[in-house]
């Protein structure tokens, strides 16, 4: 019984990583900052079945498929929240006099979204402007167009609809600073 557990233990190699935490790079921009993405339409589902997923790059956006050799759950969201505390204020872009400011603090932050706790209430589907400074610069970053996707007595859920490049390479860089490198 011993010589058997004795070749099973030495057949087994200490420099492969285990499945659980595997990393898997985008091939776009290598990082490993992914996660698995919402499956989507019919070829997904059908490639999950053999354990082929879609997963997403934090950073980049890029999604792409992998095989991972075990059932996964459908994930809900394609991007990471990042736990942050930033002032923010979000001015609805139907006010044209710029006057209606809701202040806020962000509490977590993602590439196309994020959370704002207030006690102020916006409503379901308003398209607003988002400002937050975050301690890494000087200057705030600024969100064109956001849209107000929930609302609670917390505060709201922002999905951001246009942001500029330049602003958006500033928020990758905040991500790629707070976000974990992913075992699936």
């Amino acid at each position: 019984m011993s010589r058997i557990y004795t070749i099973v233990s030495q057949g087994h190699s200490q420099e492969e990583p285990s499945e659980s935490m595997r990393n898997y790079s985008c091939p776009k921009c290598g990082t490993a900052k992914t996660r698995l993405a919402p499956r989507r339409g019919v070829t997904d589902r059908l490639l999950s079945t053999l354990t082929i997923y879609p997963l997403r790059c934090q950073l980049c956006t890029h999604r792409f498929t992998t095989f991972l050799g075990k059932l996964k759950a459908n994930p809900r969201r394609n991007y990471d929240r990042v736990s942050v505390q930033y002032p923010a204020q979000v001015r609805p872009v139907h006010d044209p006099s710029q006057r209606v400011v809701v202040e806020g603090m962000l509490s977590n932050l993602s590439l196309r979204g994020c959370r704002v706790l207030t006690s102020q209430r916006i409503p379901m589907g308003c398209q607003v402007m988002l400002e937050f400074h975050p301690a890494e610069y000087d200057d705030p970053i600024m969100v064109d167009g956001a849209l107000v996707r929930s609302h609670s007595a917390e505060g709201i859920g922002l999905r951001f609809s246009s942001l500029l490049r330049s602003e958006e390479r500033r928020l990758r860089r905040i991500l790629d600073l707070r976000l974990p490198d992913h075992a699936i």
